[in-house]
């Protein structure tokens, strides 16, 4: 098992970033390569993606600053690990951690690192 890291500093306060990162029905907003749409499906979320609907399951912490997604799909079970971090008043800081799932390992840690990185630009462009 492994993981790639990401992070990104955002122009923005705290509660604005972790409105949008915590809140499933955004990913749309952020993951843009993954996330068509979103929809509250009983105790999950599903999301509608290329490859087509997935279960996102979420929990988020304000007080620590996670959010913690486990996707589940035909193609695997993916976990993605986040911590946003207030730097300052108007400036924070976004740590987003993909493990390996099924079938991936150091070869496709390039990609998966590329993929994290297009996600950490569209969320500081929203700000």
């Amino acid at each position: 098992m492994g993981s790639v890291t990401g992070s990104i500093s955002i122009s923005a306060p705290f509660a604005d970033v972790f409105a949008v990162v915590s809140d499933p029905e955004r990913l749309p907003d952020w993951c843009t390569d993954f996330a068509r749409a979103s929809r509250k499906d009983g105790d999950h979320w599903t999301v509608d993606t290329p490859f087509g609907p997935v279960e996102v399951r979420s929990s988020a912490d304000r007080g620590t600053g996670v959010v913690d997604f486990r996707v589940v799909s035909e193609h695997g079970d993916h976990r993605a690990f986040t911590r946003l971090i207030a730097v300052s008043g108007n400036e924070s800081e976004f740590v987003f951690t993909r493990l390996f799932g099924a079938g991936e390992g150091e070869a496709e840690a390039p990609q998966l690192l590329a993929v994290i990185e297009g996600r950490l630009k569209a969320l500081a462009s929203l700000f």
